[in-house]
C-alpha cells in the first residue's frame, strides 16, 4: 500500500502551513517544516511525519549518549556490554525511516529518475 505525496506547485501551496509541533527538537522542526512546506500532505501524513521528527530525536538523543558514555559500558558485575542505547538509536533508526516510507518521503520524483 504505496502512497504518493507531491511537491507544491505555486499555484497550490496553502495559506498557511501548520506549525511544527513545540516538542521537537530545532533540528526536527527545521525538517519537519521543510517538508510541510514542500510537499502536499494529508493530515494523516503531518501525524505520520511528527512521530517520523520523535524519531529523530529519539535517535540523536541516543547518539549523544553513546557519545558521552561510550558504546560499551560495565555491567554490574563489570563486564563489558553494549550501551543499552545504541539498540534505542536503532531502534528510532529503522522507525524513522520506515514511517518516512510509509508517507512516500523515499520515493524519487518521475522527474529526477534517469536511465542508466
Amino acid at each position: 500500500m504505496s502512497q504518493t505525496i507531491t511537491r507544491h506547485f505555486a499555484s497550490g501551496l496553502p495559506a498557511s502551513p501548520p506549525r511544527a509541533p513545540n516538542h521537537l527538537s530545532r533540528g526536527a522542526k527545521r525538517w519537519w517544516r521543510a517538508i510541510v512546506e514542500s510537499y502536499d500532505l494529508e493530515p494523516h501524513h503531518v501525524e505520520i511525519l511528527t512521530a517520523a521528527a520523535e524519531a529523530w530525536d529519539r535517535k540523536e538523543e541516543a547518539r549523544r549518549l553513546i557519545a558521552e558514555e561510550g558504546l560499551v559500558i560495565r555491567n554490574r558485575s563489570s563486564v563489558p556490554i553494549p550501551h543499552p542505547a545504541v539498540q534505542i538509536e536503532d531502534a528510532a533508526a529503522i522507525r524513522m525511516a520506515h514511517l518516512i516510507r510509509q508517507i512516500g518521503l523515499d520515493a524519487v520524483p518521475a522527474e529526477d529518475v534517469r536511465l542508466p
